[in-house]
């Protein structure tokens, strides 16, 4: 099983400490200005700020900020949420786990309670590059079917899907070619005002913007890959190019996108199940673990029953949250893999984990089950035209 194969071929980086691959946070303060605040993104170059508040590691990102209006005089403080935080001696399987189920980019360590630096997706990918990468192909990692957009759309219809689809990356359909990317980074730049462009435009500037069209916004820096690329040469394209994302083009067509989560998703968690079980995004909250392990161990063995052939699960859980609330909508997954058919994947989402997994599991136990009485099934080809007589 592949999965198997490659959580063993990586199996070195997961224990590796995080203190190997440290770079410097990027701080802010919750009384700055948002405007403020972007003109640190942008000059550091980097997608997530931090604040420590004695207690706990306050955050936001680009993606959060897309959601900022009349920033003239707004404060970050209600786009600052609670996320977890390591030590110098925390694994990176953990930091890899933090940056799926969060969505971000950087994960901050904490020492005495201070800030002392935070751990770079990108610096996992260069230690993977590290490894003999060459039979992990793309497809066996890419993101199918990603969501377009057409350059004729506004900028604010980007901005709706990158919010409620929580991405950062649009491949952008000109004439039915893919032109180019727009990300969270360009759209943020482009629609968002900042300090010193006056203070007339500065209400009315976002709106405007909004209702342009996105045309050539964005960047056609994007490499591309085709579907039996081997990994080490997808990250080496994305590290040289500086970018986050890479597009997986057959016949001109677009089969797929990998972002940095895609490859992070290698370091998958493996829980120990009868059937292998692997979590992308594993949440903090130690109950919620054992819910999800539970829940599938139950439904996998049932399922097994009925539906010999499954290999294995991997399931993947993400959580919004806005400002300093912990609630938010659950987003969860399940890919169930068969040797002799393309995998299946079933999706839920819910404010409620529990409920998620319910509904996931009730649409696994009556589809698979539901298949495995079909073939089961004596052909009635075989009946009529009996091959002995």
């Amino acid at each position: 099983m592949i999965s198997d194969t490659i959580y063993d071929h990586l199996k070195d980086i997961h224990s590796l400490k995080v203190n190997k691959v440290l770079s410097k946070p990027i701080l802010v303060e919750p009384d700055e200005t948002i405007s403020k605040v972007i003109g640190k993104i942008k000059k550091n170059d980097v997608y997530d700020v931090f604040y420590f508040d004695g207690k706990k590691v306050l955050s936001t990102n680009i993606r959060t900020l897309l959601n900022s209006k009349n920033i003239a005089r707004m404060k970050i403080e209600p786009f600052l949420y609670p996320i977890p935080h390591l030590t110098k001696s925390s694994p990176i399987q953990k930091a890899a786990n933090i940056i799926s189920h969060y969505r971000i980019r950087h994960v901050p360590v904490v020492e005495n309670k201070k800030i002392v630096g935070v751990v770079p997706a990108k610096k996992i990918l260069e230690l993977i590059t590290k490894k003999d990468n060459k039979w992990i192909k793309a497809n066996l990692i890419s993101t199918q079917n990603p969501i377009t957009i057409s350059s004729t759309e506004s900028l604010g219809a980007a901005r709706k899907l990158m919010v409620s689809k929580r991405i950062d990356h649009l491949p952008v359909e000109d004439k039915g070619k893919i032109k180019h990317v727009l990300t969270s980074f360009h759209l943020l730049d482009k629609i968002i005002p900042r300090e010193g462009i006056g203070k007339q435009s500065i209400g009315i500037d976002p709106i405007k913007k909004l209702e342009s069209k996105i045309g050539n916004i964005g960047s056609k820096r994007i490499p591309q890959c085709d579907p039996n690329d081997n990994l080490n040469s997808i990250i080496n394209k994305m590290l040289k190019t500086n970018t986050t994302c890479c597009l997986v083009i057959l016949w001109d067509n677009l089969m797929g996108i990998i972002t940095y989560r895609d490859i992070l998703s290698l370091l998958a968690i493996r829980l120990k199940t009868t059937i292998p079980l692997y979590i992308v995004g594993l949440p903090e909250d130690q109950k919620n673990v054992d819910l999800i392990t539970s829940k599938f161990e139950s439904t996998l063995k049932r399922l097994r029953k009925a539906y010999s052939e499954i290999q294995e699960a991997k399931v993947s859980v993400k959580q919004q949250r806005t400002g300093r609330k912990k609630e938010g909508k659950f987003e969860v997954s399940i890919m169930i893999t068969t040797p002799h058919r393309s995998p299946i994947i079933y999706k839920s989402i819910s404010f409620d984990l529990s409920e998620a997994l319910e509904e996931l599991s009730q649409k696994l136990l009556r589809n698979l089950s539901k298949r495995a009485k079909n073939r089961s099934k004596t052909s009635i080809r075989k009946v009529a035209n009996p091959l002995y007589k």
